[in-house]
């Protein structure tokens, strides 16, 4: 196990949320001191998650590689964060690869010991479940932005192909709310939030509404890049 002296305690409060001596006692009983200088990554994409992380000092990325190959950038976590937390209950591999942003200090645990000592240090499990929510919050923030950006695109590509075809810069498109659900699945209500973001951007004029049908104009070029930006960010 690491020295750790009376210096980390002034770095301790620098986290989010409060130590209590107790806790203060349990990091430097279970966990070991690390330094990482800036640029050096801590743990992989892929590694099996043995262990959890706290950040006492300085910043880390948090990267994931496309299927291009890019690693790209998530996050950046800063003094107080746990990494690798959700590893220890779902005993899965690591979704990103966590890279120190600066020169950093860590408190590494073993999933073990940090399991074990959790019924003891109260400020550290209300830390745990507070990142488990924030990250859900994120996750399902995430999977509803997806969810609406896939629904613009369909409805968009549908407003495309409905649109008759010629030199005109806008044409008028005529939907049917029904037939329009029953093809696409996307229903009356989620139509219209959608061509509300198409009107915001200029994409499409004012609809008019008449026997479950919307009558508007949509200027078929900018539609086109529209969905076609839309579609390289998914």
């Amino acid at each position: 196990m690491a020295n750790m002296n009376y210096d980390l305690y002034s770095q301790i409060e620098s986290f989010n949320t409060k130590l209590t001596m107790n806790t203060l006692q349990f990091l430097m009983k279970c966990g070991e001191l690390k330094k990482v200088p800036k640029g050096e990554v801590i743990s992989n994409e892929g590694d099996p998650s043995d262990t959890v992380y706290i950040i006492v000092e300085g910043t880390a990325s948090v990267e994931k590689t496309d299927p291009f190959g890019n690693r790209n950038r998530l996050a950046t976590v800063r003094s107080g964060a746990l990494l690798g937390e959700m590893g220890v209950f779902l005993n899965m591999k690591r979704s990103a690869t966590i890279v120190a942003h600066s020169d950093m200090t860590l408190i590494e645990f073993t999933n073990q010991n940090f399991i074990n000592a959790l019924p003891k240090t109260p400020d550290i499990t209300v830390r745990l479940l507070k990142s488990l929510a924030d990250k859900i919050n994120v996750i399902n923030q995430k999977y509803t932005d997806l969810m609406m950006k896939n629904t613009v695109l369909v409805l968009g590509i549908y407003i495309l192909s409905s649109a008759a075809q010629g030199s005109d810069p806008e044409v008028t498109v005529v939907l049917d709310t029904h037939v329009v659900l029953r093809q696409t699945h996307i229903s009356a209500k989620r139509i219209k939030s959608v061509l509300n973001v198409f009107l915001k951007n200029e994409l499409i004029g004012k609809w008019k509404v008449k026997d479950n049908q919307l009558h508007f104009r949509v200027k078929v070029a900018e539609m086109r890049g529209f969905l076609k930006g839309l579609s390289g960010a998914l």
